[in-house]
């Protein structure tokens, strides 16, 4: 039987982004893994300048203090979902750079992510953060769907 022992995840805060940490909470349970939320956010030392236009004209900038805020409730609904283990991590960086990086750095072997932006017109113009972690990743990826929140 397949199985995983490393469960990551990406929020921003957003409801559709704690639909997806909702849904890893649940996977880590089911598979006794571990999980990490991951929250991308931007410090006095990280450059909006190496970011292309388009990625930045869609991501909503967090700051340090509020990843630590957002990985609270996050890690308040993994804890209700019953996750056995729970990591926070608050990285530095772009939202796709950051959730890639950290996957390897937390050796987990599948990422969880909202699939926000995919359908969208713009998405599909100048790419997504979902569709960009799929297309990139170096483990299993599952894309949450979050229509039921009534977002793209």
């Amino acid at each position: 039987m397949h199985t995983y022992s490393s469960i990551a995840v990406g929020t921003d805060g957003s409801a559709t982004s704690l639909m997806a940490v909702r849904a890893a909470a649940s996977m880590a349970r089911v598979y006794g893994a571990d999980l990490t939320v991951i929250c991308a956010h931007y410090n006095t030392n990280t450059s909006l300048l190496n970011s292309s236009n388009a990625e930045q004209s869609k991501v909503d900038i967090v700051t340090d203090d509020e990843a630590g805020r957002i990985l609270a409730v996050a890690e308040s609904i993994a804890r209700a979902e019953q996750a056995p283990r729970v990591h926070l991590v608050a990285k530095p960086g772009m939202p796709a750079n950051a959730l890639l990086e950290a996957v390897q750095e937390t050796g987990a072997d599948l990422l969880v992510v909202g699939n926000k932006g995919m359908r969208s017109l713009a998405g599909r113009i100048f790419g997504n953060i979902p569709g960009d972690v799929a297309k990139k990743a170096p483990v299993d990826v599952v894309l949450v769907d979050t229509r039921a929140e009534g977002h793209d």
